[in-house]
């Protein structure tokens, strides 16, 4: 999402939301996304998420992630979720105008304590098998989870990676171009044509390490329930490793923890296994393929890129691998 208005304006349109819809007195930090999302802070010392939507995220959407927050929390998952405050009108969702005759909407969420698994120095080997451990808990608690709004897909949706394909023509390198071409491919051959016969369920869809909280070793909180949707469940565990393999010394050996860590308490079926590493080169794909596209729109946009970089340094590396590799059973 792109804002064309001073920090300064922003921040008086979201404080006098704040106050005109929640009865809050404030000050604003502008966190990362892909959204616009502000860190609040009360006189009294409250914390709080906001979070500014445009229409490519429907209602009803909305509405759904609150009653799978509902479902986790009731569910008893050790983590903490981003549970939605309803307004002083009753709603969960408010409007906002941050351009004359452009109305978006936004949500006001608690503030889950924790650090951020991207913002960790020290990984420890115990804290990747907790990462594992606490995304399988999750999606076994959220497998009775029901909600006409998770039969959708989007950009992200990592069953539908090949739509993205067409990107690949914008990359300019020939090396490059061909590494691409040769991940798709083995998205298409390795993963898509497995998808009917993969268990579905609602999944949580990007376990990123942006997303994900911790204290010490232990995992603690997930945000961002914006990809959230119905697909083979481990498209969960593809999503994550995808992620937790970038800037480490072994990504490897980091992803078999994480994987390991997930079968302890999600049992995986050794047709789930063979697809995990197709999964992974198809997140990577799609993270590359978009970058490219945005490139043309807004090179410069803060937070469109974040990834690309570690991306493209996985993909070799990954090539050099064996389908086997991240068989574990």
């Amino acid at each position: 999402m792109r804002i064309d208005l001073s920090p300064e304006k922003l921040e008086a349109i979201v404080l006098d939301c704040l106050r005109e819809n929640y009865g809050l007195e404030a000050s604003l930090c502008r966190l990362g996304g892909e959204n616009l999302n502000f860190l609040v802070q009360t006189n009294s010392g409250e914390r709080f998420v906001f979070k500014v939507v445009d229409d490519d995220m429907p209602p009803e959407v909305v509405a759904m992630e609150f009653r799978a927050i509902e479902h986790a929390t009731s569910a008893g998952i050790q983590m903490d979720f981003p549970k939605i405050i309803e307004s002083a009108y009753g709603k969960i969702e408010t409007g906002i105008t941050l351009h004359k005759n452009e109305r978006y909407r936004a949500r006001l969420l608690h503030f889950i304590e924790g650090k951020v698994f991207e913002n960790c120095s020290d990984i420890s080997i115990n804290l990747l098998r907790n990462y594992g451990k606490a995304l399988g808990g999750f999606d076994l608690a959220m497998h009775s989870f029901e909600d006409p709004a998770m039969y959708r897909t989007h950009r992200w949706d990592l069953t539908r990676a090949g739509r993205h394909r067409d990107k690949v023509n914008l990359i300019d390198d020939p090396e490059k171009h061909e590494l691409l071409d040769w991940a798709f491919d083995t998205w298409e051959q390795g993963a898509q044509r497995c998808f009917p016969q993969l268990p579905k369920q609602f999944i949580h869809g990007d376990a990123n390490r942006a997303n994900v909280l911790v204290e010490g070793d232990n995992v603690v909180g997930l945000v961002d329930f914006g990809d959230s949707c119905y697909n083979p469940t481990i498209c969960e565990l593809g999503v994550c490793l995808a992620y937790i393999m970038m800037d480490q010394e072994d990504p490897i050996g980091a992803a078999l923890t994480v994987a390991r860590g997930y079968h302890d308490v999600r049992p995986l079926s050794a047709l789930e296994q063979s697809v995990l590493l197709p999964l992974v080169l198809g997140r990577l794909a799609v993270t590359i393929s978009v970058a490219a596209r945005r490139r043309t729109i807004d090179p410069d946009h803060p937070n469109w890129f974040d990834s690309e970089k570690q991306a493209w340094k996985l993909l070799p590396l990954l090539r050099e691998l064996k389908p086997e590799a991240f068989y574990f059973l």
